[in-house]
């Protein structure tokens, strides 16, 4: 733990230096002080206070991207928190939004409805009071966006030594120009600033690309059986591949009925985003999916319920975010990443499957593109008990056996545990 003598240090450099929250994983340790500098000023100082003091810490955003305030240190620590640094500036006409790392979805949107832009940035799974920046450099998935890496340019970095760097740029160069480019010219290090678990270089700005609000939008939904088969996959893969969906998402039962959806199908639901500029566009790709969907043997019909954010499954509310790491239960996020291939998915799922300890497992899948999936599985537990507890411990490490076993690589993990 930080001595006194540190922690009136950080809180002189005009930080706000706060005891932690609770959090939903039960990985690591609890942070011993969250540090909350209210501008980019103040953290320099106090990344030049912990520098020189060899506190071990990390960064985070918010504290609640892919589990809700999992805010945890892998060892005994303190964690700088980005959220009272929350500038927007928008580009209404490129459709740009240059973010610092407090900016939520919410307020990124309701900026945008303001401006009457023609923009816009989806809520994640992780809820509307994430950070746009935090979830990116986690790379979150977004429907119709997939991997975000692509989608975040001019990234703006604090160095070890509290001084400011502008990846790949001079001053010279005009802003709007460097915000424009996805790259800058020559060799970047643009990829080197995703998953790090704020443990990497401090990523004070970023410009975020936006999505068009569609002109016309319809859900469809691809009614299946209880398990993926190769033709449901290979169905929906063909829709990508044809660019007739925008965001597409498969779901069990036992995940609609955890996050208070109404399951009137027993079976998989592959829910279906369709979007174009025009009605006439939309009737047409309307009239594809129902194509592919008769040659594939598969049931389509219209999607009639929406789907509520996680907090569901934890009986949190999606209002009130900073509840849920005090809430009873706890949330940890295990995934595989997998090849967009039927034979693929259908190995993985008959596995999963096949495990006494994974059959009721809240899973969904969801593809980054055409050629690889992410299959999420959030497990719930009670934090006071101990039985549970365990029994949680082995159902991560039967996922991960299955998962391992497959050659299949972890995509982004909430709560992942080392071996102790």
């Amino acid at each position: 733990m930080p001595d006194a003598e540190v922690v009136d240090r950080l809180a002189r450099t005009g930080a706000v230096v706060t005891r932690p929250a609770g959090s939903t994983v039960l990985d690591g340790y609890p942070p011993d002080w969250v540090v909350e500098p209210p501008c980019l000023a103040t953290l320099a100082g106090v990344v030049r206070v912990l520098n020189d003091s060899g506190v071990r810490w990390r960064v985070d955003a918010r504290g609640r991207n892919w589990g809700y305030d999992d805010a945890r240190v892998r060892e005994p620590g303190l964690i700088v928190r980005l959220a009272r640094l929350d500038r927007l500036e928008l580009d209404v006409e490129l459709g740009l939004a240059t973010v610092q790392p407090g900016v939520t979805f919410a307020q990124l949107n309701t900026a945008l409805r303001d401006a009457g832009a023609r923009f816009q940035l989806p809520d994640p799974g992780s809820g509307p009071y994430t950070s746009v920046l935090g979830n990116a450099l986690d790379r979150g998935l977004l429907a119709g966006l997939g991997e975000r890496e692509r989608h975040c340019r001019d990234f703006l970095v604090m160095e070890g030594d509290g001084t400011l760097t502008r990846l790949g740029w001079t001053d010279a160069v005009d802003a709007r120009a460097r915000r424009a480019l996805p790259y800058p010219p020559g060799p970047h290090r643009h990829g080197s600033m995703f998953q790090t678990a704020g443990y990497g270089p401090i990523v004070v700005e970023l410009t975020h690309v936006l999505q068009p609000v569609p002109a016309h939008t319809t859900q469809l939904a691809v009614l299946a059986g209880a398990e993926p088969t190769e033709g449901l996959i290979r169905c929906w893969r063909a829709m990508i591949l044809e660019d007739l969906v925008s965001g597409s998402i498969l779901v069990p039962p036992a995940r609609r009925r955890a996050r208070g959806v109404a399951t009137a199908h027993d079976g998989l639901v592959l829910d279906l985003l369709v979007t174009a500029g025009s009605a006439a566009l939309l009737r047409a790709k309307a009239v594809d999916v129902q194509r592919l969907a008769r040659q594939y043997g598969q049931r389509l019909t219209l999607q009639t319920s929406t789907y509520p954010d996680d907090l569901r499954i934890l009986g949190g509310r999606g209002d009130r975010p900073e509840e849920v790491g005090d809430l009873a239960h706890g949330l940890e996020w295990h995934t595989a990443a997998v090849p967009f291939a039927a034979s693929v998915v259908t190995a993985f799922a008959d596995a999963v499957r096949a495990e006494p300890l994974l059959e009721d497992l809240l899973w969904s899948l969801r593809p980054l593109d055409a050629r690889a999936a992410v299959w999420l599985s959030p497990f719930v537990y009670r934090k006071d008990d101990p039985a549970g507890v365990e029994l949680l411990r082995r159902r991560v490490a039967a996922f991960h056996r299955i998962r391992e076993g497959l050659g299949l690589p972890v995509y982004r993990t909430g709560g992942a545990r080392a071996g102790r």
